[in-house]
């Protein structure tokens, strides 16, 4: 505690505006990110190139096949994840669910993702 009194009383004007200024920055960035809208689709990416779309409002199981086999992807009104992967690490079913939109799950030995979206495809670049 004294040395936060000692460095407030050395600081100076300028100090302090960088401080707030950059506090400030920091608690804007974390209210923007709590406010990701639900997403409504689940896209799903396969290995083959092949890309399908899934309502995420409603509930079923959907086995989609890999490179090393079937992965089951669960899907429960308005969240969506991998429930069985026949990789070896597991990594994408502990990832557990996803809901908000541009949210992804990969299991890369199986080389499948799946993604929340709005229906609405922005790129990040295009290449040709």
């Amino acid at each position: 505690m004294k040395k936060l009194l000692l460095f407030i009383k050395q600081a100076k004007v300028g100090d302090l505006l960088i401080i707030i200024f950059a506090l400030g920055v920091i608690i804007y960035m974390i209210i923007k990110s709590w406010n990701v809208p639900n997403g409504k689709y689940l896209k799903i990416e396969m290995y083959d190139n092949q890309i399908k779309f899934f309502s995420i409002n409603q509930s079923r199981k959907q086995k989609i096949p890999g490179l090393l086999g079937n992965s089951e992807i669960s899907i429960d009104n308005g969240k969506a994840r991998f429930a069985k992967s026949p990789c070896s690490k597991k990594y994408c079913i502990h990832h557990g669910w996803v809901s908000k939109v541009n949210q992804t799950i990969v299991c890369l030995p199986n080389q499948i993702a799946i993604s929340i979206t709005d229906g609405n495809e922005i790129y990040d670049s295009i290449n040709y």
